[in-house]
């Protein structure tokens, strides 16, 4: 260990698992290395993680307390955890470092903490052979001790499908379209409408030039107030984008807020506004409240926190904090209050990368990180955040396809995503039959299993392959989805096995011994196969592609 601070050695707890405290005055930097042999990939928060074994020379990724989080999981092809190392979630900001060192051949682990609430952290190290899922499960469990009732509450129906107006609409948004939406989407059993970018601009260049006035522009939505309120009639609850670390030259806002700001973000027209300054935390606190107190808005999607997670100049004049992270934090804390004095059950949305438990005390739905006509992305990304949400509701990103894609391609969004919320983006009216069957179904499964889905325990397989089979495991059934791992191992009374992959010949083992109920269906729900067989013990089934077997075992 080197730099401002004591170390020791928290003695007993679990067998396996070592705990460190660290008492920091400045920063602290924790060096080790790890004979790791059997790695073949490194699981970590990051968006971004290209799920490979990092050199230590390229492994360093800043955490902030609105990017990524402090945990990382070395994991073997068998996908259990070899060493799993976290930090407490007094870290704000870290950098955290875990790469192969080329000269010895071991894994090199370098933390360094510059950013802390209170006076120090907590290390930990998960030694224990278990599946990485698991050590990960075990990590959110020790955040959630240590930040306690500070924890946002979620309200249920944070877990119900929604619309999103992004990827239908873009920034050519308005207030009939969102009435379009929630009532097709009603239609469907979507729950709330997520009114995207582009009701506070007529601008739709997709810049953010004019945004930081937060106000909605009068030739797209005329009335806020009566049309929340018809949509409510609808309903639907709804849920408004704001970005409230951007703010544009072409804002009313610009001119009292332009000294007070990080750097630009867009060249010279959108700027990343400084939260250490109470100004512009009274000015954005203000743009939040608004929506929900003056138009009747249930909750809002707050976005771009991550600019926020930028080099900073050194605190000015006028400032309350020297740390960005503590400023940002302040204004988040302010906003969900306010918030809440104002409706308990207030919906909250972050986006992927903005997984650090620290923000479990403000949002209460997280959404995958954009990834359009994507599902093998969609996939990684809700299962990622799954891994680390805690309770909190994971979402996926929104779900799109091309109007003539088959309807096999759009059961396989809807399987990418099936083990998170799913946030649907198309134009529902317009639909053709086929697609229409196919989007009430998927959206009918997810909602009939979300014991399993949504609450189970959460087993994917092989992390370094973007996962290649994901089991959910419920109270009373068992759903695994196949991607591009078609031997499934069944091992519970009643499984459902979904084929997300591209063949139709699954293998299945484990339901030798006995009769089983088998009953297979194709991707638009219509049942295709009915029988009770005696398995072998390599058990071949014909599945169509996005289709499901249900196979309950006597």
């Amino acid at each position: 260990m080197s730099g401002a601070g004591a170390l020791t050695v928290r003695p007993g707890g679990e067998t396996g698992v070592l705990r460190y405290d660290v008492v920091a005055d400045g920063p602290v930097t924790l060096r080790w290395t790890w004979p790791a042999e059997d790695a073949v990939t490194l699981w970590r928060a990051a968006q971004d993680s290209h799920r490979q074994l990092p050199t230590d020379w390229g492994s360093h990724r800043e955490i902030r307390s609105v990017r990524s989080a402090p945990v990382a999981s070395l994991v073997d092809a068998r996908s259990r955890s070899l060493s799993t190392i976290s930090l407490s979630t007094s870290v704000r900001v870290c950098d955290f470092a875990v790469g192969v060192n080329e000269e010895t051949a071991e894994q090199l682990v370098e933390l360094t903490v510059t950013d802390v609430e209170g006076e120090g952290f907590t290390l930990r190290i998960d030694l224990r052979d278990q599946h990485f899922a698991d050590a990960l499960r075990a990590v959110t469990a020790e955040w959630a001790a240590e930040l306690g009732d500070r924890i946002a509450p979620v309200p249920a129906v944070a877990r119900e499908a929604m619309y999103s107006t992004w990827y239908s609409d873009h920034q050519h948004v308005s207030a009939a379209s969102v009435e379009r939406h929630a009532r097709a989407g009603t239609a469907y059993g979507t729950k709330a409408v997520i009114v995207d970018d582009g009701w506070q601009t007529a601008d739709t260049r997709r810049g953010y030039a004019y945004c930081g006035d937060w106000e909605p522009t009068g030739e797209a939505f005329p009335d806020m107030v009566e049309h929340v309120r018809r949509v409510h009639e609808l309903g639907q609850r709804y849920v408004l984008w704001l970005a409230p670390p951007l703010i544009g030259v072409h804002s009313k806002a610009w001119p009292d807020l332009r000294d007070r700001i990080l750097g630009f973000a867009d060249a010279d027209v959108t700027a990343v506004l400084d939260p250490r300054y109470p100004e512009v935390r009274e000015h954005l606190l203000e743009s939040c409240l608004r929506p929900v107190r003056d138009w009747g808005v249930d909750g809002l999607k707050i976005d771009f926190i991550d600019s926020w997670a930028r080099p900073s100049p050194p605190a000015g004049p006028g400032t309350d904090c020297d740390s960005v992270d503590e400023g940002v934090e302040r204004l988040l804390q302010a906003i969900t209050d306010e918030l809440r004095a104002l409706r308990p059950d207030v919906l909250i949305e972050f986006r992927q990368d903005y997984v650090h438990p620290r923000l479990w005390q403000f949002g209460t739905f997280l959404r995958a990180g954009d990834c359009a006509l994507d599902p093998v992305e969609n996939r990684a990304r809700t299962v990622d955040c799954r891994l680390l949400a805690g309770d909190r509701a994971v979402h996926s990103d929104m779900l799109m396809w091309h109007p003539s894609a088959s309807a096999e391609n759009v059961a396989q969004q809807f399987i990418g995503a099936l083990f998170s919320t799913a946030q649907v983006s198309m134009e529902l009216d317009e639909l053709s039959a086929e697609h229409q069957q196919v989007v009430r179904y998927w959206l009918g499964f997810m909602r009939d299993h979300a014991d399993a889905l949504l609450h189970g325990v959460l087993l994917p397989s092989r992390p370094d392959a973007r996962y290649t089979q994901v089991r959910a495991v419920g109270a009373g059934e068992t759903v695994v989805a196949v991607f591009t791992d078609q031997v499934v191992r069944v091992e519970d009374a009643y499984t459902m096995v979904v084929n997300g992959g591209a063949e139709r010949r699954l293998y299945v083992e484990g339901a030798a011994g006995g009769q089983v109920e088998l009953v297979v269906s194709d991707c638009s729900g219509r049942e295709v196969h009915r029988a009770t067989t005696t398995p072998a013990e390599v058990w071949a089934l014909d599945v169509p592609v996005g289709g499901v077997a249900r196979i309950l075992r006597s």
